[in-house]
């Protein structure tokens, strides 16, 4: 992920505050064209200590005094991790942040995401994508055309709304027997717009143990968690280790997920899974964990999960 160009502004103002152990770290973060840009997340790095942008692009949170590395981050945006602020007890530290759209080039798939979906009773289904600027289908199964439209069963199991589908034999149209499926699959091309402020660093012995205890905690059940198993770990071997930041308020941004009848409950979790080499997983890098919702599966349930893979060690 390339440096973003951030005008800094550290005033170090002459408000004193209270409680003589902290100090107030603001600021305001914006586009490129000096627009506020709400619901920004601001970490602290090696705290717990974390800001949301208010609708003006402003925030505000107490810090103990040290040397910290600051990460902002929002959705449709290339994170930005501001380098060794210094925070001084008793006074007030004040950034401007400007956050930029990635390049055209900086691009990841969004592979094998499974979309299950899961009605109290028989029901036929439509199920849209809407792709944010800069993003682009590359695969489906079933073939997506200008959407899904299938017929789905309590478990899951799912087939073309027709009961066929049309093809071609020889140059000859013909009509098949609509197959069944377990979950609706399609990759896209997408910015790279991933968070990287709080996630996992995991050895590759241990993969298959994370996953299947971190797909639990987030709410997915046995045969989803199997698929992801099957495909994924065997896909995990160009390293020893491995950095896995969770996205989920981020795919909205990316991937939109349109369902008809709307959905009850609603479950969408992609891991953007870095391979790092060993002087970086083994260095004294703190990557705080995030904290996992709690999720319940209630009337119509949908839920899909996927990767973005970096082939690249850093």
């Amino acid at each position: 992920m390339g440096k973003i160009p951030v005008l800094l502004v550290l005033a170090l103002i002459t408000a004193a505050l209270p409680a003589e152990d902290y100090a107030t770290l603001s600021g305001v973060v914006c586009n490129e064209s000096g627009m506020p840009i709400p619901y920004a997340t601001i970490r602290v790095g090696g705290t717990d200590i974390h800001a949301t942008s208010d609708e003006d692009g402003y925030f505000e949170t107490l810090v103990p005094p040290g040397v910290y590395d600051v990460t902002c981050s929002a959705p449709g945006y290339v994170d930005f991790t501001l380098k060794d602020l210094l925070i001084i007890a008793g006074i007030r530290s004040t950034v401007h942040i400007t956050l930029r759209r990635p390049p055209d080039d900086q691009v990841l798939t969004v592979e094998k995401p499974n979309i299950y979906l899961y009605p109290p009773q028989t029901t036929d289904v439509t199920v849209r994508l809407e792709m944010a600027d800069g993003c682009a289908l590359t695969r489906s199964d079933p073939t997506y055309g200008d959407g899904w439209n299938v017929t789905v069963e309590p478990d899951g199991y799912l087939s073309d709304s027709r009961g066929y589908i049309v093809g071609e034999v020889e140059g000859k149209e013909v009509i098949f027997d609509a197959p069944r499926y377990g979950y609706l699959f399609y990759e896209a091309d997408a910015p790279d717009v991933w968070q990287r402020g709080r996630g996992w660093i995991i050895t590759r012995d241990v993969l298959g143990d994370f996953f299947t205890s971190i797909l639990g905690e987030y709410g997915f059940a046995d045969r989803e968690v199997d698929d992801f198993l099957e495909y994924w770990t065997p896909r995990l071997t160009e390293s020893s280790f491995y950095a896995v930041y969770p996205q989920t308020d981020e795919i909205d941004a990316v991937v939109e997920l349109r369902v008809e009848p709307e959905p009850d409950s609603v479950l969408r979790l992609f891991f953007l899974i870095e391979p790092l080499d060993e002087t970086t997983a083994t260095a004294d890098w703190y990557l705080p964990e995030p904290v996992i919702p709690k999720f319940e599966r209630q009337g119509f349930t949908v839920v899909e999960w996927g990767v973005c893979l970096a082939d690249t060690l850093r």
